[in-house]
């Protein structure tokens, strides 16, 4: 429809919670929004994780797109990935690659004035329960505080990242049967650990235990803690290529797929996953940590699936610097953004 004139790349360093915005405009002036994936939180040195996959889009990806139509989004897709393989299929440069191509399709809504949701097939959903994934606390105060904060914005379920059950009795104790919890241990078990941890937490009303084993891929283990604890399975951030989520849905280890829409690609790829989930039975949940372009790009990607079940939304008290805002909460349900494309 246009053709690039420009690709720019900012990080916003949100002490530890960074952020890699990439901004597509062209020669008409129009302009998208993405965002690739952050890097591992740094406290000491903010930022300093995302900058090689900042550096990864300047140098690499940006110079493949710019001068070309904006609109022919899996032909870049394909381009750039074939450009990029002996990068590797997977990692930063398909991290870099989520980030041009949700921008693309932010650019593309906005030209077109629809949603990317449209694009994507068109909304299954009126809307989607959503819950509030806690940063790790590792503090009882805080994190009743934090959980009756999410309570009164609205949150009917809540996602704790702590390795010790305490937590989950303490949780159970002060808020009662009413509020549905979920366990992210981030892979920090072995075999043995994850399923004794399970055990002890399964009395309570769990709705699923994240990423339980180390190596954190190892769908064998995965699937063995679902057995020996009879909760339900979540996992998929750390996969990457269609053929990763083949295996795990193949697996038969998970109830729950959790792809990073900026790790895998982008919604270019999530719209092949979408028919995976489909074909396998097998529930959406993308996992996502921060607000603005990456959550909105979820919303959309999770309105668009029939097999969408849960929304994550990242629940740290204080404001990112990119001055994104939280949606809005109605009895514990979400909506898509309002506006063309993303919603940016």
């Amino acid at each position: 429809m246009s053709i690039i004139k420009n690709v720019e790349v900012e990080i916003f360093n949100n002490n530890p919670l960074a952020q890699v915005i990439v901004t597509i405009e062209t020669h008409d002036k129009e302009i998208g929004i993405g965002e690739a994936w952050w890097g591992i939180p740094n406290s000491i040195d903010p930022g300093s994780t995302s900058r090689p996959i900042a550096s990864v889009i300047s140098n690499l990806i940006a110079p493949h797109i710019k001068g070309k139509d904006n609109s022919t989004i899996e032909k870049h897709w394909i381009d750039i990935l074939e450009y990029g393989y002996r990068y590797g299929d997977q990692g930063i440069f398909l991290m870099g690659l989520s980030g041009i191509d949700l921008a693309l399709w932010d650019l593309l809504g906005k030209q077109m004035k629809k949603p990317v949701v449209d694009l994507l097939g068109g909304a299954k959903h009126d809307s989607l329960p959503a819950y509030a994934s806690l940063p790790p606390l590792r503090d009882t105060n805080l994190v009743i505080s934090e959980v009756q904060r999410a309570i009164n914005s609205g949150f009917t379920a809540v996602k704790l990242h702590e390795i010790d059950p305490m937590y989950i009795d303490l949780l159970h104790n002060e808020f009662g049967e009413s509020l549905g919890i979920m366990v992210d241990v981030n892979g920090h078990f072995t075999l043995h650990e994850a399923i004794d941890f399970g055990v002890k937490i399964s009395n309570r009303n769990i709705i699923w235990y994240e990423e339980p084993v180390k190596p954190i891929r190892d769908h064998r283990a995965i699937k063995e803690v679902a057995i020996k604890t009879g909760i339900s399975i979540a996992a998929g951030e750390n996969e990457y290529t269609v053929d990763d989520f083949k295996r795990i849905l193949e697996s038969d280890s998970i109830t729950y797929l959790q792809p990073e829409i900026t790790k895998i690609g982008g919604l270019t790829i999530a719209k092949k996953i979408s028919n995976l989930l489909e074909t396998y039975d097998i529930f959406l949940c993308p996992h996502n940590f921060r607000p603005g372009p990456s959550l909105n790009a979820s919303l959309h990607w999770a309105f668009s699936s029939i097999k969408s079940k849960w929304i994550e939304i990242p629940w740290v008290n204080g404001e990112f610097s990119g001055g994104y805002s939280l949606p809005l909460l109605s009895k514990g349900r979400v909506f898509l953004p309002r506006g063309n494309g993303l919603g940016n």
